[in-house]
């Protein structure tokens, strides 16, 4: 069954009602500094949505003290527009920075842009759905997209889920395209992972170029391009850290999910 968000949902923040109120699907999200993408145009632009988490470390543990101000969870995905992808059935990315494990929750809704209303389509919130230091990858193989259609993605780590209201979130949004035929061809001429990254990068295909960076072996070539999306990552956040938030988020290990 699916669901219409509404404001009744524990995801929703009574916190940022002060900011944003233009639609049932947008009161829990908050403005992030938008990144630069030519394929996107500006009078077709995404809800607003907050790919850091607020706060500092989020869930802390009597070992771990806010001393660090990198957010508890940063979505690997572009501010302000929608990342784009070909892919039906995707990979999400995500870096979560606190030691410890934590139940997750992940939700994917489809964004109307007409109505400003989203429709959940996916949760994963199981008791095996855990966090763990560094990059998670998940990948949808139950759940196929909609080319054309447009969605918002959300992860949580729930640090006490008798107080969802502490809880740090994070949502991205994100547009499933159809092939161009040149890049199609252009795929199918090429066996080489390098040829076929640089293809999507320079296609503004985020989603299908970032899994691409992050799965493959430490390739120089691979490498470079996978520090340039990291550090737009960072650039896009809104500490005054994005320095110390690309650092983070270069060295760290990358856990691959599948739902």
């Amino acid at each position: 069954m699916t669901k219409i968000l509404r404001p009744s949902q524990k995801c929703l923040r009574k916190s940022l009602f002060k900011y944003i109120d233009i639609g049932l699907s947008l009161l829990l999200l908050m403005p992030t500094t938008a990144l630069a993408d030519g394929n996107n145009n500006s009078n077709d632009p995404p809800p607003q949505t907050t790919g850091t988490s607020g706060g500092s470390r989020g869930c802390e543990t009597q070992s771990e003290t806010s001393s660090s101000r990198i957010p508890a969870l940063i979505l690997l995905a572009p501010s302000q527009i929608y990342g784009q992808t070909l892919a039906t059935r995707p990979t999400f990315a995500w870096f979560i920075s606190n030691s410890a494990s934590w139940q997750m929750e992940f939700r994917l809704y489809e964004y109307d842009q007409a109505s400003k209303q989203s429709k959940l389509v996916k949760e994963i919130k199981d008791e095996n759905f855990k966090s763990s230091p560094g990059i998670i990858m998940l990948s949808l193989s139950s759940s196929e997209l909609l080319v054309g259609r447009r969605y918002l993605w959300q992860v949580e780590l729930v640090c006490d889920a008798n107080r969802p209201s502490g809880n740090p979130f994070a949502t991205a949004a994100m547009k499933v395209v159809t092939f161009k035929p040149d890049l199609e061809k252009q795929l199918s001429q090429s066996n080489d992972v390098l040829t076929k990254a640089n293809l999507y990068n320079q296609a503004d295909l985020w989603y299908n170029t970032l899994k691409i960076a992050l799965i493959s072996k430490d390739q120089p070539k691979l490498r470079e391009l996978k520090i340039s999306l990291l550090e737009q990552v960072a650039n896009g956040s809104e500490t005054g850290l994005k320095e110390q938030i690309q650092v983070e988020l270069t060295k760290s290990a990358i856990h691959q999910l599948q739902r």
